[in-house]
């Protein structure tokens, strides 16, 4: 059922197969025959033939395109929603959530392309109408989306819609854990009879066709939504010719807590981050917890008493329950830097353990540490997983320099009502994205997510993700 889109058709992958599982029932959903390395190649240069035409239709006709896949996508978007829970773990309402979010990706980048303006620079140094200089936006030619296995249908969407809008063809690879939802997509593409080659979708190892799509010289740029190794690994491979790239990777988020806060709605609010997007697996999360030490008391019995009422399972029955984690070996992973944080003094307050009414699955229990040092593995590492991880501080120079104190620099959080904190804190924090009290819309698709040292390269979202699709070309003429 669950076949490559290459070209403009579904095709049998020619590669060994490989299976997804769904991880909360540890049943095998289907069995996905993956491309090779020829068929990886195929995609590239269907792409890359594709971008002629594509590259040189109107505005217009490319939004109509992208609005006939998206209606088309609504169509379906059960069938979708259904695969995206079982592939995932997700809740049905966090699966319907992801593809209600690549709906609005699709449309604002529907809007925002007509928004790309070029203009005209004077010249300082001729007579006025004697030289006009001006400076366009084309599309830079095939790009390719390598794509995380968190949101698949979020990721292919940030991926597909500015491609497709800026007038780029691209490949898409969806992760092996998660790949059915997109590949789905391909089947909705082939039935609307979308141009064929403008975005094609293969599926297998890594070692296969992301190094065939990275090494290859035809794209001109390469995205990934992914960890910081991968990006760097990625990047190496990559350095067959002279590329782009827009690479959203790994966060180690400090949140600060100031003692003149709400805080329980910020407990409330801290629980929920942690477990309800994907059971805390997500780059963007709240990985250290910064508490003031005058309300850090209060403020751990309040997480303890709302991480107490998180339910955990998975099934049409739960929708609000935290599902798994993506595997047996992710759940080990997160197991393990617990034990290290409690090894070294940490505090176990809840949690910590595979839930004992779940023995299927790669479920674990919301956990929450107290008294966590700067020497333990979940100070360093990104979780990854609901674990809430609690520090003390005494004052602001120290919780600036500790929450610092990492090689990452995707999203931080503040909780304050104190300006004067807020503008230093803005001013001082290393992260691409500084949230304070909890500002709703951080994740909206006009926002920009920016990462910076090694959480990235560019951004995903807003205009501004635009950038990288668009080559800038400036014409100067004496008349």
């Amino acid at each position: 059922m669950f076949e490559q889109y290459i070209n403009g058709r579904c095709v049998d992958g020619k590669g060994a197969a490989f299976d997804v599982v769904n991880p909360a029932t540890e049943e095998v959903i289907a069995s996905v025959g993956a491309a090779d390395e020829l068929q990886t190649i195929e995609a590239l240069e269907a792409a890359q033939e594709a971008f002629k035409g594509w590259s040189r239709t109107s505005i217009n006709e490319r939004i109509a395109w992208i609005v006939r896949l998206r209606d088309a996508f609504l169509a379906e978007s059960e069938t979708v929603v259904d695969l995206l829970a079982r592939e995932a773990g997700k809740s049905y309402p966090e699966a319907a959530g992801e593809c209600k979010a690549a709906v609005a990706m699709l449309n604002f980048y529907a809007e925002e392309i007509k928004r790309v303006y070029g203009t005209i620079l004077p010249d300082h140094v001729s007579k006025p109408g004697e030289v006009l200089h001006l400076v366009q936006r084309y599309p830079v030619g095939v790009t390719v989306g390598h794509l995380a296995w968190n949101f698949p249908m979020q990721n292919a969407a940030l991926k597909l819609a500015p491609s497709l809008a800026s007038g780029c063809t691209c490949v898409l690879k969806p992760a092996s854990n998660t790949p059915l939802a997109t590949l789905y997509l391909g089947m909705i593409a082939e039935k609307i009879g979308f141009p064929k080659g403008v975005f094609n979708i293969v599926a297998g190892p890594s070692s296969v066709v992301g190094r065939t799509l990275n090494e290859s010289k035809i794209p001109r740029l390469i995205g990934l939504i992914g960890s910081s190794d991968t990006g760097r690994h990625v990047l190496s491979q990559a350095s067959t010719s002279i590329k782009r790239f827009s690479l959203e990777l790994g966060g180690n988020a400090p949140a600060v807590v100031m003692p003149d806060v709400d805080l329980e709605s910020t407990a409330a609010y801290m629980v929920t981050r942690k477990t309800a997007p994907c059971a805390g697996q997500g780059c963007a999360n709240i990985n250290r917890i910064y508490v003031h030490a005058s309300v850090h008391d209060k403020f751990v019995d309040l997480l303890l008493q709302n991480i107490q009422k998180v339910k955990v399972g998975w099934g049409r029955e739960l929708s609000n329950a935290m599902g798994p984690l993506i595997d047996k070996a992710a759940r080990d992973r997160v197991l393990e830097l617990i034990g290290d944080a409690t090894d070294k003094g940490a505090r176990l307050l809840f949690g910590g353990k595979i839930p004992e009414d779940l023995p299927v699955g790669s479920f674990i229990m919301p956990t929450l540490l107290d008294n966590a040092q700067d020497n333990m593995r979940v100070c360093h590492e990104e979780i990854f997983g609901p674990v809430l991880v609690v520090y003390t501080f005494d004052s602001l120079d120290e919780v600036i320099a500790r929450a610092n104190d990492t090689d990452y620099g995707l999203n931080s959080y503040l909780f304050t009502y104190d300006s004067r904190v807020i503008a230093r804190v803005h001013e001082e924090f290393g992260f691409g994205e500084v949230e304070v009290n909890n500002p709703g819309r951080s994740g909206g698709i006009d926002l920009p997510h920016v990462g910076i040292k090694e959480s990235g390269v560019g951004c995903d979202r807003s205009k501004w993700s635009l950038e990288p699709y668009l080559w800038m070309r400036r014409l100067s003429i004496r008349s």
